[in-house]
Formats: structure tokens, C-alpha cells, sequence
């Protein structure tokens, strides 16, 4: 649902100016990247061999180095930026996970570029939905195999007090944040669809600073986010009746037996989209392929069962209906490897309980329509969803 709020291009001088301005050499060239983001503008930043900069990146065979710029537009900010930071961090701390280092980042804009932005290694390989069709079925099923082994290295990493939430750092220790998602009213929103109002992202998101204790409790707030756009956007008059039972629905799901019964489930952290277009590789390599998985700004912890919300996992970015089957097979296959590794155990902790399942079939539906009706799409399909919520508020006895 997002627009691409990216930056406007920048020149090579004021990119070079950046560079030195951040204690690194000057670049040989720079090269923008004609990418697909919505989020960022990427350049390439190339250095000599006789003069690379002293970093913990991995040179190029004839010894020069390449640094990625990945500078953010104004979507999230300053928290979008230091929950990739932090996330990215806590990762290559903690798992094996190969996920590029960070050389340099600014998540306040003040600098000579007037954005936030992260500056990375590069990764080695290619993004595997760009060469996906060409790979053989082994190549794929060694994927799936790291990807496993991946995601059984997050879920031995359990945040066991219980925690919704993003990570930062704070001076230079993980700490952390507020939760991060695609799907979140972002500036430009506030002024496409919300210019009549004073409306603020906080006001519009579930946003608190250090996270939520629990599951329920970041549904919770996520409720009050939408109750409040019902009862303040003209394009949501509509459903301003089902306010009293959305109040009623939150106020059971708080119930503390209740309450407790949606709270179990294991807390992870997550990418939360980890399609084939965020995963490098090197086909020449097929025994271990994957050398990169790329994009975290909008990963955090998360209970288990919304590890993969989007279910943008082993996809490899088509749209087509035989690209959606091959999701499907290679899904089957990771089940089947998670099985042979003796780890079933995370499977089950990736599916919700019936109670749970309802309760995120309300929220998921409420958060369609508020999504939606601002910006005047999908008016074919709200009242089925309204539907939808309807029922599954009835199932809590609201």
C-alpha cells in the first residue's frame, strides 16, 4: 500500500563530499543503482586499490573496494534507519546469518546530504530472483537448507520475557525500539490523506518507543490506532458503528485468562519479508549459495506466528500463478527439511492457536479497511472485510 518516497538523485560531487566528510577516501566513481525500492535511493561507491578505505569490508579480487549508499527518504523518521542499524547489528552479533557490514550510518539527516542513510559492504552475488529460473533443483533445495539453518539460529535466540518491539543502538549497545512495518501510515501519508486533520505517526501507529510487553498488548495499542483513524477520518464515517464493539473486542482480549491463552507464544526476531529479491547468492557456488540477506528496516521481534506476515518467504518476486505454485512447492520442501533436522518444534511455535487465530483476523481485517478507505482503494472488497471483522469479534462475544 505504500507509495516510493525516495530522495531525489544526488550528484556524484555531493556523495563524494559525503564520504570524506565521514573519515573514508575519496571515491574513484560513484554509481547509482536502478533499483526497485521504495524506501531508498542506492549507489555504489567505488574506491582504488592505493586508496580503500581501512574498513570491515571484503575487497574485490583486484583489490579495490565497493561500499553500498543507501540513502532513505523521510517515510519513518530517524527510526526506521536505527532499527536496521540496530537490527542489523544484533544479528551479526548473535547468528551466522551473512548480512553486510555497516560502515557508517545517520539516522538524523544532519549531514552534508541532508538525509538519513546506511553505508554497507557490498554483498557478494546476485539477488537470487533475478537468476532464480536458471537455478538447478539442488541449488534451491541447498537454499532452503542455509534458510532452515537460518531460522533455527533466530528461534535458539528467544526474547523469553516476552517483547514486541524493534531494536537501536544506544551508545553502541542493542537496546530497544518501537516496532517497525511496512503497512504504517508514513509522512507523506500524513499529508496525502490526512492533510485536514493534525495528525502525527504517533497518534496513527502503534509506535512506543521501547516496544510492547506482549502480544496483546501490541495488538492492543494497535486497536486504539485504528479506533482512532475510524473516529477521525471522513472516509472511514462508516464504520464509526462498530466502534463500541471494537472497544468491547479489546477490552475481552485483556481479560487476564484470556489474555494470558493469546500471550502464549515464543517471541523471535524476524525479517518479516524475506523474499528471493533480499536474498543474494552465488550460483557458482551451489553447495552453500546464499551469501547475503539484505533489508532489515522493517524486521524485529515478533511472536512467532507473524514471523513471515506478508508470507513473502521463498518467493521468488513473480506474480504469476505458476511463480505462486513454485512458492508453494519450495514451501513444502522447507517443511520437509525442518523435519529432517529434527526441529518441528519451531513449526509448531509458527502457527497460531485457534483463539489467537481470531484475534488476528479481526485486527488483520479492521487494519485492511483503515488502511484502504483513506486512500479510496479496494472499495470492492471493505464490506466483505467488514464482515469478516464482524464475525470474528462475535467469536470473543463482542
Amino acid at each position: 500500500m505504500n507509495d516510493s518516497y525516495l530522495p531525489p538523485s544526488l550528484t556524484s560531487d555531493l556523495i563524494s563530499e559525503l564520504i570524506v566528510s565521514l573519515d573514508l577516501p575519496q571515491p574513484t566513481s560513484i554509481e547509482p543503482l536502478k533499483v526497485s525500492a521504495a524506501f531508498h535511493s542506492i549507489y555504489l561507491i567505488h574506491f582504488s586499490a592505493t586508496a580503500a578505505p581501512d574498513v570491515s569490508a571484503r575487497s574485490n579480487p583486484d583489490g579495490t573496494i565497493t561500499l553500498v549508499l543507501r540513502v532513505s527518504g523521510s517515510q519513518l523518521p530517524s527510526i526506521k534507519t536505527r532499527n536496521e542499524v540496530g537490527v542489523m547489528t544484533w544479528v551479526r552479533q548473535n547468528t551466522h546469518i551473512p548480512v553486510p557490514a555497516i560502515i557508517r550510518y545517520d539516522s538524523t539527516g544532519d549531514n552534508v546530504i541532508k538525509h538519513e542513510f546506511t553505508l554497507l559492504e557490498k554483498a557478494s552475488g546476485v539477488s537470487v530472483d533475478n537468476v532464480y529460473h536458471t537455478l538447478s533443483e539442488e541449488t534451491r533445495t541447498k537454499m532452503v537448507h542455509q534458510l532452515v539453518d537460518y531460522l533455527i539460529e533466530l528461534h535458539t535466540h528467544p526474547w523469553k520475557d516476552g517483547y514486541v518491539g524493534g531494536l537501536t543502538l544506544e551508545n553502541g549497545e542493542i537496546a530497544r525500539g518501537p516496532p517497525m512495518e511496512e503497512n504504517f501510515w508514513q509522512t507523506l501519508d500524513l499529508e496525502n490523506y490526512w492533510s485536514e486533520s493534525t495528525e502525527m505517526l504517533e497518534s496513527l501507529n502503534p509506535l512506543a518507543p521501547d516496544g510492547y510487553p506482549d502480544y496483546v498488548s501490541f495488538i492492543v495499542d494497535s486497536m486504539r490506532c485504528y479506533i482512532h483513524a475510524i473516529q477521525n477520518h471522513p472516509s472511514l464515517e462508516s464504520y464509526r458503528d462498530l466502534l463500541p464493539r471494537m472497544s468491547k473486542f479489546v477490552a475481552i482480549i485483556q481479560e487476564p485468562q484470556i489474555a494470558k491463552e493469546l500471550n502464549q507464544v515464543t517471541y523471535v526476531l524476524a525479517h518479516k519479508d524475506m523474499h528471493f529479491a533480499n536474498i543474494m547468492c552465488d550460483p557458482d557456488h551451489p553447495e552453500c549459495p546464499i551469501t547475503a540477506i539484505l533489508d532489515w528496516e522493517f524486521s524485529g521481534i515478533v511472536a512467532a506466528p507473524r514471523w513471515n506476515p506478508r508470507r513473502a518467504f521463498l518467493w521468488n518476486y513473480k506474480e504469476t500463478p505458476e511463480d505462486k505454485a513454485e512458492q508453494t512447492r519450495m514451501e513444502n520442501i522447507f517443511e520437509s527439511v525442518f523435519q529432517e533436522k529434527g526441529a518441528e518444534s519451531i513449526l509448531e511455535d509458527a502457527k497460531l492457536s485457534p483463539l489467537q487465530e481470531s484475534m488476528q483476523i479481526v485486527v488483520n481485517h479492521i487494519r485492511a479497511i483503515v488502511e484502504v478507505c483513506p486512500r479510496g482503494q479496494a472499495k470492492d472488497r471493505v464490506a466483505s472485510w467488514r464482515t469478516t471483522a464482524e464475525e470474528g469479534m462475535k467469536e470473543f462475544g463482542a
